[in-house]
């Protein structure tokens, strides 16, 4: 039996905050990726959505998205700055020490800043015991794949930065899960399986597609998710284990359905 914490995106379902929570709880898992807009679409605020959490009995992976915050022009540096801060407050608030932070997508990033930006960002979380996801994207402009991430985090040494595994993300662009090897296990904050129905498009615009409306459930697809499996494990990884998935059909479904589908899907992997 693993001692993995098993969370669930609450992006696979629809409905409240709250009823996302319960559904996730009642099919059995441990925690949640939360974004910023289902605790904006909490009335009572982010302190009574953790009250209400801590009564169902399950926590927060962490805090999703900050987009585009590295390499950002020097007009918008400001205002990406300002965003972590409210991200670290909605966070503190919810009883979470992690967000997550994709490397950038913008076609306007300024590279040689990007470094800087991590520093700034992994000693401004540290303020307050805050850790930082790193999540390469297929379609980022810089960071696209794992073994470029794993470079630049590895070249920083921040300990408080680490990464995000998704399956998606790396399998879209045609690797597998060969780009693990040479990664420290306690260097991976997290890992997101999810399946795929065929490789998409190398378009940007198919792969954000495909992403965001037509993943799978794990099982459901081509990758070779036992592959992944057996190496994380391999490497002693003792971290957060979970589904993300968009889906559009899955997501129209109850969100207690949709959450047990999802149950199910990851103990088939990861029991």
């Amino acid at each position: 039996m693993s001692h993995n914490p098993k969370f669930l995106n609450l992006v696979l379902l629809n409905g409240g905050p709250e009823q996302k929570l319960q559904a996730a709880r009642e099919a059995g898992f441990d925690q949640v990726e939360i974004w910023r807009e289902d605790v904006q679409a909490c009335e009572q605020g982010a302190a009574a959505l953790a009250q209400f959490a801590g009564q169902q009995g399950i926590g927060f992976t962490n805090l999703q998205v900050l987009r585009d915050f590295t390499g950002a022009s020097d007009g918008l540096r400001v205002e990406k700055r300002e965003e972590l801060r409210q991200f670290i407050q909605i966070a503190q608030a919810l009883g979470c020490d992690t967000i997550q932070a994709p490397a950038t997508t913008r076609e306007d990033c300024l590279p040689e800043c990007i470094d800087d930006d991590l520093r700034w960002m992994a000693s401004e979380a540290a303020r307050y015991k805050m850790r930082i996801m790193y999540e390469p994207m297929a379609w980022c402009s810089v960071d696209n794949t794992l073994p470029l991430a794993w470079e630049r985090l590895q070249r920083l040494d921040q300990p408080n930065i680490g990464l995000v595994v998704d399956l998606f993300h790396i399998c879209a662009l045609g690797g597998d899960a060969s780009q693990l090897d040479g990664i420290p296990a306690d260097r991976i904050y997290e890992v997101q399986l999810c399946d795929m129905a065929e490789k998409p498009s190398q378009d940007k615009q198919a792969l954000i597609d495909t992403a965001r409306h037509q993943r799978l459930l794990p099982g459901d697809g081509i990758i070779n998710i036992e592959h992944f499996v057996d190496k994380l494990k391999s490497a002693g990884y003792q971290g957060p284990v979970g589904i993300e998935v968009f889906n559009d059909e899955l997501k129209r479904l109850p969100p207690a359905e949709a959450a047990q589908h999802a149950w199910r899907a990851l103990n088939r992997y990861w029991p």
